[in-house]
């Protein structure tokens, strides 16, 4: 079973862990840990059978959400985790009554962008050069609530 919950500081290290395996620009333990104290924001985390499985990073302004990561470890992709954490970010922007949650995701993660499309996220531009290491364009995708 999926286990979805907000992020505590004992979550911290695995968090910036698989946000270094997983991102070219990872976030820092000590950027990661400041969004605990987050009003405009949190970190959910997810575990399979009491195993850290991944996160998502969510933040808003006004009424302007944004997934700024998201990451499923190796080992725990294509069980439903990030179709959860996905489930988690819709009851957050509905909570916080928000108009609409954006992601940016690399033109070539057609599996993430799959991904997306089938939770509701649909292409809505594109970020020129937004990715380094390597560089590469981004497709914003966006979910519309009102």
């Amino acid at each position: 079973m999926i286990r979805i919950f907000p992020m505590t500081a004992s979550q911290v290290e695995a968090v910036a862990d698989l946000s270094a395996q997983c991102f070219s620009e990872p976030w820092s333990a000590a950027l990661i840990e400041a969004e605990i104290e987050n009003p405009r924001g949190e970190i959910l985390v997810a575990e399979i059978d009491g195993q850290f499985a991944g996160f998502v990073s969510i933040s808003f302004v006004l009424d302007e959400g944004t997934i700024n990561n998201i990451a499923v470890s190796k080992e725990m992709r294509r069980t439903g985790v990030a179709k959860a954490l996905l489930s988690e970010v819709d009851r957050f922007a509905r909570k916080h009554k928000l108009s609409f949650m954006t992601l940016e995701v690399r033109v070539s993660n057609k599996a993430a962008q799959s991904l997306y499309t089938s939770c509701g996220y649909e292409p809505v531009g594109v970020r020129r050069a937004f990715y380094q290491k390597p560089t590469e364009d981004a497709l914003l995708m966006t979910r519309f609530y009102t």
